[in-house]
């Protein structure tokens, strides 16, 4: 925190066009011909003194949402009515306080996150600051800057000084002065590493490469001098602070990981996060399968949307090694956010159009309604949606696509030739690990590029029952793998892999496998009632319903017939008391799944209260096999 001692009493110059007001944090004023932009707000007590400032305020900014930078922000918009920007991955941390305090884990915590260092009253937000985002503010041109490090979601604002081409960048908690950050403790992610650390060495190997004449730190003195000095000596502070943390260290001192050139169109950037592969043209546009997260700049260690974020990666690479300008086409293999969390950056930035596959494309365009396992919550745009057997072509590659089920039912096998090669993307939909370890119930991951000699392999379906499986999932995904006959297979996390007719046999038999054990652990008969593999009565569309007080709720709910027969299903939404839902009796196939849409009328407000659908098969009940969250009244969901 700034110094009590040389505290100034008001709005202090520091560049031409920015003052500062010490509070809790640095309280930045970028001044513009048309305003005042301020970045963080303290404790808020510069409001009391706005009509110093050169001209009015038009927006504060928030770089992240620690109380001693975001607490003021409340004040300032009641009195003030100025808009509050906040960072795009953690907006439900400043208008959605309360909730997220009642909702936190307080016992038994591993992750050290500050989430406990979020305001602890509700902030309202007028827009959202969103990576590498220009944007105009009282006649001032600014850009958003991602800085992941004591949050993931924190960002930068770049201005220009004074109206030149130098520019000053307000950088949140990154650097304190000249080799330092402020506090170490946020950088503390998960339980005992400094993953938070990694993500500073990144961000100051960014600020380099954009040269700024200045920072200005949150917390800290400005620093105006010797800036590349200064970001050079953070670097190295934050590895000698994790020299004894070798996993830590490892992520900063080896090289990137670069593109793997597959053919001479095909590349694949293996992370562990995800793999994306990417095919390029002449053109200098590439096509990319899946696009995630990036180890190497991002925090992933908690499924909480706060602590993920993805930033552009492997573009600066492909553009060196195979002369790539732009993503033009973004292909997901299913809808896993460790796949597509980068999309809507892509899409954002490069105009890069998605293409999805019917089975999940609404998953992406609206993932309020979706509650499945590692949806990506924000939604993005699918220009292209993709069906069975329909060849669509991209620079004279033809691809064909298939609906899978086994990892999730919400994805896609992919195949395509080129180079005289043919390949298959199976997504996530099998693992591939070392058969030895396998052998002694041990994981063994495969480190080589490319696997090549079946022998040493062991493939297991990788299936996640709350994701969709079946018990023939995994003997459909084996039949078109030997119909389409790829010599090379890739995936979502795995080696490349060339085939040879071993590779297809061992798909089969893990599929006879799979079928056979889920046969002896559960009853899965042919004359026996049963909701399959993955055990769903059914689901409710969308899952997240927000309505106004005195309109009634509505949803699609889906329901599974579990009778080897045909059978009339009597479902009801349901309540709490006083809530009124509709009924209806459908009749059903052997096995099948039928919708019908239904309504249910509130009895007053209520928030994230949740409503089910009661089943009954041929006069047996099954229960409340489904549910949804319905906000009734309120701003937001």
């Amino acid at each position: 925190m700034p110094d009590p001692d040389t505290r100034a009493p008001g709005w202090e110059p520091v560049l031409p066009g920015i003052l500062r007001w010490r509070d809790s944090c640095n309280v930045y004023a970028l001044v513009g011909p048309a305003g005042t932009v301020i970045v963080d707000a303290g404790t808020g007590e510069w409001v009391d003194r706005v009509g110093e400032l050169p001209a009015p305020p038009v927006a504060l900014l928030c770089t992240h949402y620690f109380r001693d930078h975001a607490a003021g922000a409340a004040r300032a918009a009641r009195e003030l009515g100025i808009p509050v920007l906040v960072p795009e991955r953690e907006v439900e941390l400043f208008r959605d306080a309360v909730e997220h305090h009642r909702a936190r884990q307080t016992w038994i915590v591993y992750a050290n996150h500050w989430e406990h260092f979020a305001p602890i009253e509700e902030i309202p937000v007028a827009g959202v600051l969103r990576d590498l985002e220009r944007i105009e503010l009282g006649g001032l041109s600014l850009e958003v800057i991602p800085l992941p490090g004591a949050t993931i979601g924190q960002v930068g604002i770049a201005v220009p000084i004074g109206g030149g081409p130098a520019v000053a960048i307000c950088v949140g908690e990154t650097i304190h002065s000249p080799g330092r950050v402020p506090r170490v403790a946020p950088l503390q992610q998960d339980y005992n590493g400094l993953p938070g650390a990694v993500e500073v060495w990144h961000a100051a190997a960014d600020l380099r490469l954009r040269a700024p004449a200045a920072l200005l730190p949150s917390l800290g003195e400005p620093i105006l001098r010797d800036v590349d000095g200064a970001l050079v000596a953070l670097r190295a502070s934050m590895e000698a602070l994790m020299a004894d943390l070798a996993m830590e260290t490892a992520w900063i001192v080896e090289p990137p990981i670069r593109p793997i050139r597959l053919s001479e169109r095909v590349w694949a950037t293996r992370d562990p996060h995800s793999t994306s592969i990417f095919i390029t043209s002449p053109s200098g546009r590439a096509l990319a399968i899946d696009y995630g997260y990036h180890h190497w700049k991002v925090g992933f260690v908690s499924p909480a949307p706060q602590r993920r974020r993805a930033l552009l990666h492997t573009l600066d690479l492909l553009r060196e090694a195979a002369g790539v300008e732009r993503i033009d086409v973004a292909i997901p293999s299913h809808y896993h956010d460790d796949h597509v969390a980068g999309m809507p950056l892509l899409q954002r930035l490069h105009g890069t159009q998605i293409w999805a596959h019917r089975s999940f494309a609404a998953l992406l365009t609206d993932p309020m309604g979706s509650v499945f396992p590692c949806t990506e919550p924000t939604p993005f745009a699918v220009a292209r949606v993709l069906d069975d057997d329909v060849p669509v072509t991209w620079e004279g590659v033809t691809f064909r696509f298939a609906a899978a089920s086994g990892h999730t039912r919400f994805e896609q096998l992919i195949g395509w030739e080129v180079d005289g090669i043919r390949y298959a993307h199976s997504g996530d939909q099998y693992s591939f690990s070392g058969r030895a370890g396998h052998e002694r119930h041990v994981y063994q991951e495969i480190m080589e590029e490319r696997i090549v000699d079946w022998s040493t392999v062991h493939i297991r379906g990788n299936h996640v029952y709350r994701g969709g499986t079946f018990l023939d999932s995994f003997a459909r995904s084996a039949a078109w793998m030997r119909a389409w006959r790829p010599d090379v297979v890739v995936s979502g996390h795995w080696p490349a892999a060339t085939t040879d007719p071993s590779f297809f046999d061992l798909l089969d038999e893990q599929a006879a496998r799979y079928a056979e054990v889920h046969r002896r652990a559960m009853p899965l008969g042919a004359d026996e009632a049963h909701l399959d593999v993955d055990s769903w009565g059914g689901w409710l569309w969308p899952y997240r319903v927000h309505v106004a007080e005195g309109e009634p709720a509505r949803v699609r709910a889906t329901i599974r017939n579990p009778s080897p027969g045909s059978a009339r299903i009597e479902v009801r939404l349901v309540g709490p008391p006083g809530w009124v839902g509709e009924r209806a009796e459908l009749d059903a196939p052997p096995r099948a799944e039928v919708a019908v849409d239904l309504a249910i009328n509130p009895d007053g407000p209520a928030r994230r209260q949740p409503i089910a659908i009661e089943v009954t098969v041929d006069g047996r009940p099954h229960g409340q096999v489904a549910e949804a969250l319905v906000t009734v009244g309120g701003g937001r969901w």
